[in-house]
């Protein structure tokens, strides 16, 4: 049997070892660069979407306004617009949802409690005492605190020599129902009753169902009861934040828009009969409810429905017809719902209330900054009427 002989000359060398640590220092480095490329992709898409995603102006709480077509661009304008973006926010409060935060400036003033500064005014234990109640357009949403609607009427108590003292509790966006819950803490815990407690609305009615599809309810109704409904999956692990990022919504606005989107909802017809006979009938309960408060603390209601440039028949300038434009392209066939809701309003037969729909239906210059809201001669004029109504110098006709 032959017998193998091994060579000593031949030596075998060992198998090179793997670079196991090189290999994961490779690995380490190209990961976190494509980590960081991924993320700053995202970060990017999510600016761009930031900068093209505009939310829809249903979710707004009511149409805006434009300082800029009543003014002229002066120091004081540009002073005022800052202070009003600063304090354009709203917190929760409780039982009317939303005010104002505080806020102080130099041209608009907001307390703790969410109300707005009223100039000309002075309150004490004996002052005869209004509070007023309405949304932005009795806020006076685009003017400073000293040409405010409640303001200018307390510069006609000062004139007239008779002391007043004027509250504004209007918030932007607050409907009539909200107002009256608004009444009913304010006379809970406020020392100084009112004597007279004057509620300026019928632009929000109006909006809300129109926005809502529903009568009494407030601006952003939906919005509020899909976010409730959803409250307790918010607190669930998950990835639901994702639906919150500028990226889920602009990527979901292109998904709308596709061919082959199924899920697009149906646009509901407009309901111009129903539905702003409800809004009337509600407002009508309110103010039954109201004046039982009135006749146990001792005060007397007064009910307003402001202009609109959607009602009446004032000849609009091209600057008012350029609003109205705007905000008919935001909200269609809105002017349809103000024109129903207003239409009833004025059937409303009570020796309180007070149609202003038509208020400046005899007016030629430029007054309307904002469907609903004036300019401070538009406010001017308004705050004079008001102030004959609560001086029982205005009856009903």
């Amino acid at each position: 049997m032959p017998q193998t002989v091994s060579d000593s000359t031949v030596q075998t060398s060992p198998a090179p070892a793997t670079p196991y640590k090189s290999i994961l220092r490779t690995f380490a480095v190209r990961f976190c660069v494509a980590v960081t490329l991924g993320v700053a992709l995202l970060a990017l898409v999510e600016l761009y979407s930031y900068w093209r995603y505009r939310p829809p102006a249903q979710d707004a709480m009511e149409p805006g306004v434009e300082m800029d077509s009543a003014h002229t661009g002066s120091s004081a304008l540009r002073e005022y617009k800052k202070e009003f973006a600063e304090a354009n926010k709203v917190i929760y409060h409780q039982y009317v949802l939303w005010r104002r935060a505080p806020y102080q400036g130099e041209m608009l003033a907001i307390d703790q409690e969410g109300v707005r500064r009223t100039l000309h005014t002075r309150c004490d234990d004996k002052t005869f005492t209004i509070w007023v109640f309405g949304d932005s357009v009795m806020w006076s949403a685009g003017a400073p605190d000293e040409a405010s609607i409640p303001s200018l009427v307390a510069q006609d108590y000062e004139k007239a020599g008779k002391p007043v003292c004027i509250v504004n509790y209007a918030e932007k966006g607050w409907s009539n129902t909200q107002e009256m819950v608004g009444l009913i803490e304010y006379l809970k815990h406020a020392t100084r009753k009112p004597d007279i407690v004057l509620f300026y609305d019928g632009g929000t009615e109006a909006f809300a169902a129109y926005q809502n599809g529903h009568a009494d309810v407030h601006s952003n109704y939906n919005q509020f009861r899909n976010f409730l409904d959803n409250w307790g999956g918010a607190h669930k692990a998950g990835f639901s934040y994702f639906r919150e990022t500028n990226t889920y919504h602009f990527l979901e606005q292109i998904g709308i828009k596709a061919p082959l989107h199924h899920k697009e909802k149906k646009k509901l017809a407009l309901d111009t009969e129903t539905l702003p006979a409800e809004v009337v009938a509600n407002y009508e309960q309110n103010m039954t409810l109201i004046g039982l408060l009135a006749k146990q603390y001792g005060f007397r209601p007064v009910y307003a429905w402001y202009p609109n440039l959607a009602v009446g028949h004032k000849e609009l300038t091209p600057s008012e017809q350029q609003v109205l434009s705007a905000e008919y392209k935001k909200f269609p066939d809105l002017g349809l719902m103000y024109q129903a809701v207003y239409a009833k309003g004025r059937e409303v037969k009570s020796p309180d209330f007070y149609y202003l729909g038509d208020a400046l239906d005899d007016q030629k210059s430029s007054l309307y900054v904002g469907i609903s809201h004036l300019n401070a001669e538009g406010d001017q004029i308004v705050a004079d009427r008001l102030f004959d109504i609560l001086e029982h110098r205005q009856t009903n006709p």
